[in-house]
């Protein structure tokens, strides 16, 4: 069995007042045309934070694969790569978080495609403590708060009964506003990946291989980039 014909489900969160409305345009333009784009944008539980809400579409009564993704990115060549790539019942597939493994985890929240009644035990067992599994990672000190964790419970449980797979490390990079930082991305990058040099800075163009740039820090924005572009 494989990805069902109609067009894919991509979910994406806005919720709070960091990003604008300007993020929903872009991609709006950018996967639209394609792709069923669902936006939600109040938090779905009062009791649950920021980007766990996420768990909740792991309770959807779906036989086929959707996407949840983070609106903090940028969207590059040939990115309906990204979104097409085929996974099949029983595998969770996410972009690899190869710049920093944090207490070796592995994935980076920004991007889950899976089939979401594989994932309804991790559902299950966020909802049965929500409180407790929201301060945990930055109680053991994997991560700080005040709202964090969220791809580090994900990753711990899809572990549990799933296939974790990664798209090629050469799709998908690091970035920010901070050129210094960027530069520590792109040495990186180089010499982790085999695809090439990450970051062409005289024409402001990534290499061909990349396809989504996750801005990863929480006081930048790709909207104050002038790589963000419509």
């Amino acid at each position: 069995m494989t990805d069902d014909p109609q067009k894919i489900k991509i979910f994406v969160f806005r919720i709070g007042k960091k990003y604008g409305p300007e993020y929903e345009t872009y991609l709006e333009d950018k996967l639209k045309s394609k792709y069923d784009l669902i936006w939600i944008r109040n938090s779905l539980d009062s009791r649950i934070a920021l980007q766990w809400n996420k768990m909740f579409l792991m309770n959807l009564d779906y036989d086929y694969p959707i996407v949840v993704m983070d609106i903090d990115i940028l969207l590059e060549n040939n990115y309906f790569d990204l979104f097409d790539y085929k996974i099949e019942p029983g595998e969770f597939l996410s972009i690899p978080a190869w710049w920093n493994n944090r207490g070796g985890y592995k994935v980076n929240g920004g991007f889950y495609k899976y089939y979401p009644k594989d994932c309804r035990y991790i559902y299950e067992e966020f909802m049965s403590n929500p409180k407790k599994w929201q301060m945990h990672y930055i109680k053991n000190g994997t991560t700080i708060g005040p709202v964090n964790g969220e791809q580090y419970f994900v990753e711990d449980h899809v572990n549990k009964k799933l296939k974790l797979k990664f798209i090629p490390k050469e799709w998908v990079t690091r970035w920010t506003n901070d050129k210094g930082l960027n530069k520590k991305i792109v040495e990186k990058y180089n010499t982790q990946t085999t695809g090439g040099v990450l970051f062409d800075s005289v024409n402001d163009k990534f290499n061909d291989n990349v396809k989504i740039i996750h801005f990863t820090t929480s006081l930048n924005k790709p909207s104050e980039s002038n790589l963000y572009k419509y």
